[in-house]
């Protein structure tokens, strides 16, 4: 699945010296050089993220930044999976160079969503 489409063309200013897009809340992201999202993301890529707001608005296909139970920093996969259990809404994400899926995570675990990728 591919990411939402969360940049509309209105939101897109290009001029001769600069490209402007207006997203409220934005910080840029910077990557490890993992392999795990290659060739979408590696060391170099510098990518545009919001803050995660609710759990509605992440969709199957998006690439989150969340904080595993598992090892320490933030990890950036996509979501595979989006479901409900007895603990609640989860979500399953995985690398897109990686054999396995992650274990179940929840939206509170979610710090931001990957709406852009620049090179």
């Amino acid at each position: 699945h591919s990411p939402s489409d969360w940049v509309k063309e209105d939101q897109i200013e290009i001029n001769n010296q600069f490209v402007t897009l207006e997203v409220q809340d934005a910080t840029l992201a910077t990557y490890t050089d993992t392999n795990s999202m290659d060739p979408v993301l590696d060391y170099g890529a510098v990518g545009i993220e919001i803050n995660a707001k609710s759990p509605d608005q992440i969709k199957i296909g998006d690439i989150v930044a969340y904080e595993p139970t598992w090892t320490t920093g933030l990890v950036v996969h996509r979501v595979i999976e989006k479901g409900i259990d007895s603990q609640g809404e989860y979500f399953i994400t995985k690398g897109d160079n990686n054999l396995n899926p992650d274990p179940k995570i929840r939206f509170n675990q979610i710090k931001f969503i990957l709406i852009g990728v620049l090179y």
